[in-house]
Order: structure tokens, then sequence, then C-alpha cells
């Protein structure tokens, strides 16, 4: 009877695994892990709790069972608010009841246990091979597990020197938002650079909406149709849209439907997540026609498409190195077929709008008409010179139909200058990749020394194994310098730019341990000028005489272009100019007789002015004498 019932068994698991391997298999294709700062301060950094209406916000956005999402809380420990599981309608529902009721008041901020304890977290089951992993991080303060800096300054290089590489290594995307001014924002910084992911600062609670709705973007990019005013034109080719809009809490949304009829929310194409300060509202098989908002934030809202009239841009990385082009390609795609039809290229006009997300009001850098190139449109975005967020906006205008893309990416320094006294008279200088696409075996880092006489010292760095660039430099006494690397960078995909670090100041007074500091040096005057000025402080009852002899300078035929033919050239062109411009040689000059004779007469009447006192003195003196004589005789 035992063999019978192992037989059935046996019988029973093989025919569910026929039956799994027939059904169609679900694989989400990006991670979401979630971790939210529990430490006091946060319920004054985020009073009304936007972090929970964040957290539902990527809930909504993620596609059902293409994404998980697992949320971790840490302070003096760390631990798990939800699971991390398949995005579906019940794990929304059960999220919405743990977010609103966590609480903050954690008295540490123990940064490195949560994230060593999410590397150990294995990965939900329902991931596919080759999936996606997006982490964000929201904290209001730096790494705090003990009232002993060293202890804090420790963890602190553990998570830098580690734990970070870790991170990078297994291919996870580290987006960290500071709460705050008070956070270590060095340390959020490098772990995004290195992580390929962004860094933001929210200068007030609700812009942690956007920066999550911006974080869902770069991990599932996805066509959106641009606002026109508060309209926007829906065509035939377009199978489904979401409107992600902001709003002000108390104040209920407008959408209108083409002919200023107002959408039905509870109709059976329409789909709604709604929230004290945003609406997320998806229609299915919307109507053609212009439909128009009221009672909306259009700066930060968005209608996310589904469409077999797509256009398509080549991926920016998710981040940049200073000075790094880039080159964007756009195409049209009908059922994901490259449009070739002249007649329909011909009716295209491209965009592309470039804006730095700094502070609460995103800047517009540019706004560039993009050429067609046989069927598709092609440009070069240069000059990228400011750390930070940006946004490269690509609007197509087909006439009977628009598109917008939206890439979000960082721009950050390709390497990062550390330099340290290495004894009493050396300095170590070292320059330390921030991100793992600069190709280091055929970039190149050259050790920039400014003297403070004037003179320039170029040395090449030596690459220690594919990691760094290092060089010990020594310092004499009395020396005082400016360092910089400047490097001749390449990416991993053979893109070639250059960056200059900014300088380290370093000074040795007399044979005294050598000092270093970040910046550049401290306006000094000429020590000639100090001599004399302390000679006078001295003594100001005999003040030295110092006649300075006057040079003439020869004039020599003119060298320099006029000032208006300078400002007549093109910017590009005289930035581009790289090639160093030699001047032509001086000739020694040297004084005229009259010169001579002016500058002997000087000081010969220097001398008899001198002597001319003295001798007055003297005779004074003698007077004096006497007559104290004379009153001696009375």
């Amino acid at each position: 009877m035992e063999n019978v019932v192992k037989i059935r068994t046996k019988i029973q698991t093989a025919l569910l695994a026929l039956a799994a391997l027939g059904a169609p298999q679900l694989w989400a294709d990006t991670q979401f892990r979630v971790i939210v700062d529990a430490s006091g301060s946060m319920v004054i950094s985020d009073p009304d709790k936007l972090t929970s209406e964040a957290l539902k916000l990527i809930s909504n956005l993620a596609p059902e069972e293409k994404a998980t999402l697992g949320i971790w809380l840490f302070g003096e420990r760390p631990r798990v608010l939800l699971p991390e599981s398949p995005v579906t309608p019940e794990l929304k529902q059960q999220l919405a009841r743990y977010v609103d009721g966590y609480v903050t008041e954690d008295l540490k901020t123990d940064l490195e246990s949560i994230l060593r304890l999410l590397l150990q977290t294995p990965d939900s089951g329902e991931l596919a091979p080759d999936f996606d992993r997006h982490w964000i991080l929201v904290t209001d303060g730096m790494v705090d597990i003990s009232l002993d800096d060293k202890v804090n300054a420790a963890s602190r290089a553990r998570i830098t020197d580690n734990l970070a590489v870790q991170l990078a290594e297994k291919g996870i995307h580290l987006h960290t938002v500071s709460m705050t001014g008070y956070t270590d924002k060095e340390l959020l910084q490098s772990l995004s650079d290195l992580t390929n992911a962004s860094h933001t600062e929210v200068a007030t609670p609700e812009e942690l909406l956007d920066t999550f709705d911006r974080v869902f973007a770069q991990a599932a990019p996805s066509e959106e149709l641009p606002f026109e005013g508060n309209t926007f034109f829906v065509d035939d080719a377009v199978e489904e849209a979401t409107l992600l809009v902001f709003h002000e809490p108390g104040i209920t949304p407008a959408i209108l439907k083409p002919g200023g009829v107002p959408l039905s929310l509870t109709a059976s194409n329409v789909s709604t997540a709604a929230a004290k300060h945003y609406t997320m509202v998806t229609i299915t098989k919307p109507v053609v026609g212009t439909w128009s908002v009221e009672n909306i934030d259009l700066a930060r809202s968005s209608i996310r498409v589904i469409t077999k009239l797509s256009a398509q841009a080549t991926k920016v990385p998710p981040v940049l190195f200073i000075n790094e082009p880039i080159y964007s390609t756009v195409g049209l795609f009908q059922d994901d077929r490259l449009l070739t039809d002249e007649q329909i290229l011909d009716l295209v006009d491209v965009r592309q709008k470039l804006i730095f997300l700094a502070g609460e009001t995103p800047k517009q850098l540019r706004d560039i008409p993009v050429q067609r190139a046989l069927n598709q449109y092609k440009n070069k975005i240069e000059r990228l010179i400011e750390q930070g967020n940006y946004q490269l906006a690509t609007i197509v205008d087909g006439k009977t139909f628009t598109r917008q893309l939206n890439q979000y990416f960082s721009v950050a320094p390709a390497i990062e200058l550390q330099v340290e006294p290495a004894s009493e008279s050396l300095v170590r200088v070292r320059a330390t990749p921030t991100n793992l696409r600069l190709n280091t075996l055929r970039s190149n880092a050259k050790l920039v020394v400014d003297y403070h006489s004037g003179t320039e010292q170029v040395e090449e760095m030596t690459l220690q194994g594919a990691g760094y660039w290092e060089k010990v430099l020594p310092v004499t006494a009395n020396a005082t310098l400016s360092i910089r690397v400047r490097l001749v960078g390449v990416t991993r995909t053979g893109m070639r730019f250059d960056y200059d670090t900014p300088v380290w100041s370093v000074i040795r007074n007399g044979a005294d341990q050598v000092s270093v500091k970040q910046g550049p040096l401290p306006a000094q005057a000429e020590p000639e000028l100090d001599a004399l000025a302390a000679l006078g402080a001295v003594n100001r009852t005999v003040a030295p005489v110092v006649v300075t002899p006057q040079i003439a300078v020869v004039d020599e035929p003119e060298t320099t272009p006029p000032t208006a033919e300078l400002d007549d050239a093109p910017t590009a062109q005289v930035e581009d100019e790289t090639s160093p411009v030699e001047e032509p040689p001086v000739a020694p000059v040297g004084l005229t007789t009259t010169e001579w004779l002016l500058y002997g007469g000087l000081n010969l009447l220097a001398v008899a002015l001198a002597g001319g006192g003295y001798f007055f003195w003297r005779r004074r003196k003698a007077q004096r004498q006497q007559q104290e004589g004379e009153v001696e005789d009375v």
C-alpha cells in the first residue's frame, strides 16, 4: 500500500510539472528595492509622510507581474517593511496598509548594515535571468552609529571601499535621495556615480514624488505624448494612454475628451489610482482627437503611451562624464519596423531640449532642431560641464501625430583627486575613477603642478593595475604649489573626452611638515614688496628711500588680434582651440643714457639729503651742548 501511495505521489508531481511547463511563465524584468531612513529626524524632514506616497507611486507605475517590489527600513537596525514580491493588486493593497503606519523614531543611521543585508538577501524567484536592479535609498542624515567619530568614519570607509564595489559588480543601480542639506552628499553621490544611478537633493518633500517618477522612467523608459498648453493630441496608433498628473491636496483634476466631454473615471476602459498629491488614469483605446486637462501642474505631469507608431532614440548612459559628448540618433518605427517612406519623413520635425534638473525649477539649456540623415535624425550634444541631473527631451512632430521621449541621466567627473602627505617632504597624489565606464587601460592621466613662481610642471602618472593612477611628489622647503590632474579619457565604448580635476593646494613652510587642502592657493603679495613693508614697519624713524628705475618698453608689432575680432569670432571656434600659441621671443631691454643719468642723479640727491640731514643734526647737537654748559656756569 505504501508503494502505491509513493507511485501516485510521483505521478501527481510529474503531472504538475508538465502543467507548469505548458502554462505561459510570466517573468519580472525589473527589481525595485526601496530603502527608507527610519531615524527620528525624518519626522521633521518629511512631516506629511510623502515618502509613503512615493512608495505607492512606484507600485502604481510598475506594470503588474513585470516588476518586483520590496521595502526595507534602517536606523539602529535594518528591518523588512514589505517583503520583495511581484507587483500585483494584492501587493498594492498590502503596501497601502504598511506604509501609512511605519514609525520613524530610531536614534542612529546604520547605512552599512542595511546595504550589507540587502546584498545578502536573495532575489525574488519570479525575476527573469537578465533583469535590471534599481534600488532607491531615501535618507536625511549621514553614517551615525556611534558617538565616536572614528567608529563612524570606519563604517563609512567600509561602505565606499567594499560595499559600493559589490553593488557595482552586481549591476545594482543605487539611486540616492537626500531629504535635507545635512546628509553626507559626498558619500551618496559617490555611491550613485559608481553604480550608474542618480543622486537627488530634494528642496521640498513634494519633489520626492518627481524623483521617484524619474527613477521609474530610467528603469522603464516609455513614449509620451507632449502637452501643448493644457491639451494633447491622441492619434489612431495610440493603444493605451496613462496620465500621471500632479496637483494640490484636495484638488480634483479634470480630464476632458475631444469635444469637451469629461472623462468618466468609472468607464470600463478606464482605471485610476489616486493619492493626496497625484492621480494616475489609464485609458485603453482612447478616442482620437484633442484632449484637455484642468486643475493640474502641467510642468510635472506626463502622458505615457503604448503605440504602434513609435519614436526611438539612442540610449544615453545613466552616468555621463563631464565633457563627454552625446551622439543621439532618432528613428520612427511602424510596428517595430523603421519608417523609410519619404512622404511621411518629409513632414516630420524633430527637436531636442536639454534641461538641467537643479533646484525647484528645471533650467532649459538648449533647444536644438535635429537634422535628418537618410531615414533617421542625428544630433551631437557637447560641453556638458556641470555636475548634476539632466533631462534630454526629444519631441517628434509628424503633423498628424506627436511623440516625446524623455531620457534622464547624470553628469559626473570621470576621476576623483585625492592628495595626502606621504612624509615630511612628500605628497601622494591619487586619481580614482568614479565609474566603471572609464577604460583606465586606454586613458591617460598627467599630474600638472603649478608653482607660485608661475612655472608649470607636467608629469605622467602611473596606473596601478587597472584601478587608479598614483604619483608621489617631493616638496622642497618653502614651496607653495597647486596640483591638478589632466585626464585624456576613453570610455569602454571608445568615446574620447578631456577633463581637468579641481585643484589642490600644497604648502610647506620652511622644513616643516607639508600640508595640503582642497581649493586654489590664497592670493599672496610679491615677496620683494613684503620685505620692504616689513623693513618699514621695523624702523619708521629712518625709512629707506627706494627709487625704482623706469624701464622703457620697446614697441613690437601687434601679434594679438584686436578685441573686436575675438568678440566677433564664433564661440565654439574659440572654445575648441587647443593648440598652444607660441609667443615671439622678447629681446632684452636696457636703459638709455638719459635714463642712467636720471637714475644716478636721483640717487645722488638722496645721498645729499641724507648727508645734509646728518650735518644739520650734528650742528643742533653742538649748539644744545653749548647752551647747557652756559647754564651750568651760571
